[in-house]
């Protein structure tokens, strides 16, 4: 039990797959909790007696499936049969008894999709029992409404189940909506991070044999961090937190020998290598989902420069006063747009002559809005040699 609460008030820290177990054995004690109450309960049910002990064990028969699907890690599928043991349990009340109180197990079995929070479940589930719902309403009319209520009220019990129900689909909508733009966000992030973190691996690389430093997985106090940490985390989901420092011990042994050498090697056991490939995302020295996220969890806190004047300004002579360093910029700017740039119009140069391929690039632009007067001056006294030496030809 004391193993259980921690993984409850630690869910931020668990996987999809036990979030949804712990959903599972919290319904189940709830319809466990609920089932009891209605043995004594159904008294008062017009069912036979055979019929109730039929419903009873069918259902306590329905926890016990619950239960194995549990221990064979299949989340889903109990979520699905608990789903389905609330609604059997509500026809049992709202076709046994004629009474508000069988109306309100609409909403119980609606609270439990929703509790669940599987889009898929509350559009297939959901909107049943709201139509069931709607059909006892209609049909036993006379067990909700007295004559002393308002004209209409049976409608009104409608709208409200209707509205209960649309409403926490909105609400089931929207977190859809947030997850999915998450994940959207982060696998962007992670496109954009992959196109440069090898240049930063080396980067990094370079600062630390420049500083004469050991890798990070070597150095004492980051393994001593690492393994305090994991154990920590692991005690508040698992019995014995002992169990992680084996892993993370691999984990260290891979840095140092690396995953190759230790998935071709035959001396090691394939359970091993298993865990080895596993592990193998998240080392630390390599273009990995663990370097994406470190990259991306540091460029999040990462402060930009302060605002300057010239920081978006595209006038050459804004980053420099120095002539020479002037031209060069433009040299560079103009062998850019040759090379890059016009390459791909090659496949038009087939209806096109030798002058006309060598035409001025800068045709359609305002150089002035760019350079100074003299780097124009230089690049038309000059522009025989720039485009026989800086165009792209073959």
């Amino acid at each position: 039990m004391k193993e259980f609460f921690r993984k409850v008030f630690n869910t931020e820290f668990l996987p999809m797959s036990e979030v949804r177990k712990i959903k599972v054995w919290l319904v189940m004690g709830f319809l466990l909790f609920l089932t009891i109450l209605t043995i004594p309960y159904s008294t008062f049910f017009d069912y036979s007696v055979l019929m109730k002990v039929i419903t009873i064990s069918g259902l306590f028969v329905l926890m016990g499936v619950m239960l194995l699907l549990l221990r064979f890690s299949k989340p889903l599928v109990a979520i699905q049969v608990s789903i389905i043991y609330s609604i059997l349990l509500m026809l049992y009340y709202t076709q046994g008894v004629n009474s508000f109180y069988a109306y309100i197990f609409f909403y119980i079995s609606l609270s439990i999709i929703i509790f669940y929070q599987e889009l898929f479940s509350y559009l297939v589930y959901g909107t049943l029992v709201v139509i069931l719902g709607v059909y006892y309403t209609l049909t036993f009319r006379e067990g909700l409404v007295t004559s002393a209520d308002i004209t209409g009220a049976v409608y009104i019990y409608i709208a409200i189940l209707v509205l209960f129900y649309l409403i926490n689909l909105i609400q089931i909508l929207h977190n859809e909506k947030i997850y999915t733009d998450l994940n959207y966000e982060w696998v962007k992030m992670n496109h954009v991070i992959h196109n440069y973190q090898e240049d930063i691996l080396y980067y990094l690389e370079d600062v630390r044999q420049d500083a004469h430093k050991s890798p990070m997985y070597e150095d004492l106090e980051f393994q001593k961090a690492a393994f305090e940490l994991s154990r920590f985390i692991a005690e508040q989901i698992m019995k014995d937190g002992r169990e992680i420092v084996n892993l993370m011990d691999l984990y260290v042994y891979i840095h140092e020998k690396g995953l190759l050498s230790i998935l071709d090697n035959q001396e090691i056991s394939v359970a091993m290598k298993k865990t080895s490939n596993m592990l193998g995302k998240y080392l630390l020295s390599e273009n990995t989902d663990m370097f994406s996220m470190m990259i991306n969890f540091y460029v999040r806190f990462q402060d930009s420069d302060n605002n300057m004047k010239n920081r978006y300004s595209y006038k050459i002579e804004d980053l420099t006063d120095y002539n020479d360093e002037q031209i060069i910029a433009f040299c560079l700017i103009y062998s850019y747009i040759s090379h890059e740039i016009e390459k791909d119009r090659e496949w038009n140069q087939i209806e096109r002559s030798e002058d006309e391929i060598k035409v001025n690039i800068f045709d359609q632009v305002d150089l002035q809005d760019f350079f100074n007067p003299q780097v124009i001056a230089f690049y038309n006294d000059n522009y025989d040699m720039i485009v026989k030496y800086m165009t792209n030809k073959k």
